[in-house]
């Protein structure tokens, strides 16, 4: 079977390297892409598409079975309202989410599919589940996560970062009032059950996260790099073939790979 998607924010660095990925798989064919600015002959030329390549959203979510979403959290309003009124599978991977476009998730998931990982990569997710035993045995170790990325990344902590907290939170029974993101604006000593942020911008680094437990006489590092963003496109590939078959719902690569 083969997977018709459309790619959003098609300009944009994870959009071209989406497209580049949609074109190697071979269970899946490219029907559409778009961006906030017109897309023109020389652009699908660039990127080796067709000229029959659909080149608006609303001819997008019409034409393809799944749209990949790589943009920005406002988008997400027009994206689940498209993809409910089309009946479009949507795979998300934007992160900076608030709690109310994990409304519109949700709300999406009762109609359509609706898949969303903060990080798209096999092995970050996997890191996942390295991060959770690792927690639900070093229980009285002190936790902290510290994330590395380009300079163009605009959110902070990554949502992936946020994630592996979530993941390690709900193995050993801590919440997101456990989050320490500004321990830098504070000044006082480390609370008992806390699991504290650190983020550092620079140069062109994809992705890099590191979990540490710190006990009082020794520290174990769990660590996770990205060299290339290929990863993510991938991942969000496969999510997308994944995705098709699936009944409504929100999905997470929990389910995916477990």
């Amino acid at each position: 079977m083969t997977t018709k998607i459309a790619i959003a924010g098609a300009k944009g660095r994870m959009g071209e390297n989406l497209i580049r990925s949609g074109l190697s798989n071979q269970n899946t064919q490219i029907v559409g892409i778009f961006d906030v600015t017109d897309i023109d002959e020389t652009f699908l030329k660039k990127v080796g598409l067709p000229n029959t390549v659909k080149t608006s959203q609303e001819e997008s979510f019409i034409a393809a079975d799944a749209i990949i979403d790589f943009t920005s959290p406002p988008a997400l309003f027009s994206f689940t309202e498209s993809a409910v009124a089309n009946n479009t599978s949507l795979i998300v991977g934007t992160t900076g989410l608030e709690k109310k476009h994990f409304k519109l998730l949700e709300q999406a998931g009762k109609s359509v599919k609706v898949f969303y990982a903060p990080n798209m990569s096999f092995g970050v997710n996997s890191f996942f589940n390295l991060a959770r035993k690792a927690a639900s045995q070093l229980k009285s170790f002190d936790i902290e996560i510290i994330e590395t990325h380009h300079r163009h990344k605009k959110d902070s902590p990554s949502g992936t970062a946020i994630k592996l907290g979530e993941e390690i939170a709900e193995e050993i029974n801590y919440s997101n009032e456990n989050f320490n993101f500004d321990r830098q604006q504070k000044s006082e000593e480390r609370k008992s059950k806390e699991i504290g942020f650190s983020s550092i911008r620079g140069g062109n680094i994809p992705g890099e996260h590191t979990v540490i437990f710190h006990g009082d006489n020794e520290s174990i590092e769990l660590t996770h790099k990205s060299y290339n963003r290929k990863i993510f496109s991938d991942g969000a590939i496969e999510a997308a073939n994944w995705l098709v078959s699936q009944k409504n719902g929100l999905y997470t690569f929990r389910d995916m790979i477990t």
